[in-house]
């Protein structure tokens, strides 16, 4: 699967993934804007009575991870979340598999929208390709905002250079 059609998958991009130190298949997706918020709100909602400051911004953090992880760990093949809630999730977490889960998440992030620092040159360009073919097909599944600022950098230059060559400034 090429860039574009990482992008344009979204959420439906999956990958199985054994859960650490077992060898009980499971399957996590990319997370979408709708569950970055949801996970904010439950946090908040949990830390409401709290107020959040350097003693606690750790913890409050991680609970936004953990919320994160319960809506994209899901059981392989059906789709559905592995845990019928987050008390059940969180009950069964531990630091070490928090961290091997909250790493296979972001490596499926970068894989499906990915860094601009670590693209080849090839891979820019097939990506600014599939931009001119599709720009809002294209531009609307990236969530990646550093490779935005790279296109609009890009084409930004690209606008500078046509407009010497034409002799407008």
């Amino acid at each position: 699967m090429d860039i574009l059609q990482k992008l344009k998958a979204g959420t439906a991009n999956k990958k199985r993934i054994n859960w650490p130190e077992t060898d009980c298949v499971i399957e996590i997706r990319v997370a979408s804007e709708q569950d970055h918020l949801d996970a904010v709100l439950a946090a908040d909602n949990i830390f409401k009575d709290h107020k959040i400051g350097f003693e606690n911004v750790t913890v409050y953090q991680g609970e936004i991870e953990t919320q994160l992880l319960y809506r994209c760990i899901l059981n392989e093949g059906g789709g559905e979340r592995l845990f019928k809630n987050i008390t059940e999730f969180r009950a069964i977490l531990t630091p070490e598999t928090k961290n091997f889960l909250a790493e296979e998440l972001y490596k499926l992030h970068e894989e499906c929208s990915p860094s601009p620092f670590k693209m080849t040159d090839v891979e820019f360009d097939k990506f600014f390709e599939d931009v001119k073919k599709k720009p809002e097909e294209t531009i609307g599944n990236v969530s990646n905002i550093a490779l935005l600022k790279k296109l609009t950098l890009y084409l930004t230059k690209q606008l500078l250079n046509l407009q010497t060559d034409n002799g407008s400034t």
